[in-house]
């Protein structure tokens, strides 16, 4: 098999790959004899068959193969294969492979194939296929799949499940609820729960960040000053989680409530942001 590079000694126990031969990367960048690429642990990093690459500054510790282009300042400690970019600072610790391309700040430990495309500051643990796009700080969680033509996007979390559309874009609240939370909504309504600070009263609460709101068990809250953007997170609203999130330093006290998923206005960040619910009850743990 003819040689497509050699490595060349550098610091720290690093090796500059170096080319030995003229060839087209898929992005339509052309090598040629003598150009000097990236950065290999070893020879094992770098295939010497397809028109797999290593430029730039890019570090590779793991495996490149195919027609793989890794380039800029990007790590692969995984391995990338196939027909996928991997350019900028995005790191990769998983696999990527088929068309896809990762970008900017994104980090894969998971799953990358098919089309998708992570980029901004994206992270995914578990697996990302078809048309797939997760940007901005989109998180995908370990055991969960997103693909067809998925957009995760403005600080969404999917942790539990399969996700095939953009839940946010088309404010499928049900699917949401799901992949954040693992909970359904029954007959429109979720139970979701939320810190606040006692009273003297024992059946009014005020808010963590307002004393003034109030909270009344058995009573329906409404906050008429919210921001109805979908993509901005913690904008105005009423502001609730579940009880695997709920944090246990807010507030000295956890009220359990009901939702209506036509009174939602968003879901990031396992955060349900609304306009009003019904106060339940004190949860108290069982």
């Amino acid at each position: 098999m003819e040689q497509k590079y050699e490595l060349i000694k550098g610091t720290y126990s690093l090796y500059r790959v170096k080319a030995l031969k003229d060839f087209t990367l898929i992005t339509g960048e052309t090598i040629k004899k003598g150009d000097f690429g990236g950065f290999v642990k070893s020879e094992d990093c770098l295939g010497q068959e397809g028109n797999c690459w290593i430029m730039d500054d890019a570090y590779v510790e793991g495996e490149v193969s195919g027609n793989a282009v890794v380039k800029d300042f990007a790590i692969v400690n995984g391995h990338v294969s196939e027909n996928a970019v991997v350019k900028d600072h995005a790191a990769v610790y998983g696999d990527v492979f088929g068309d896809p391309i990762i970008k900017d700040y994104a980090k894969i430990y998971g799953s990358v194939s098919g089309n998708a495309i992570i980029k901004d500051f994206a992270k995914v643990y578990g697996d990302v296929c078809g048309n797939a796009i997760v940007k901005d700080d989109g998180f995908v969680g370990t055991n969960t799949i997103v693909t067809g033509n998925t957009v995760v996007q403005a600080f969404q979390r999917i942790n539990y499940g399969t996700v095939t559309t953009d839940l946010l874009g088309t404010k499928d609240w049900a699917g949401a609820l799901y992949a954040e939370f693992g909970v359904f909504p029954k007959d429109g309504k979720v139970t979701l729960y939320k810190n606040v600070r006692s009273t003297d009263n024992p059946n009014v609460f005020g808010s963590v960040y307002n004393r003034k709101f109030i909270y009344e068990i058995g009573k329906e809250t409404i906050e008429t000053d919210v921001d109805e953007d979908i993509i901005k997170w913690r904008g105005k609203g009423l502001h609730f989680t579940s009880l695997k999130f709920i944090d246990p330093w807010e507030g000295n006290t956890i009220l359990e409530c009901e939702v209506d998923l036509k009174d939602i206005i968003t879901i990031q960040y396992s955060v349900v942001r609304t306009r009003k619910c019904k106060v339940i009850r004190v949860y108290k743990e069982e």
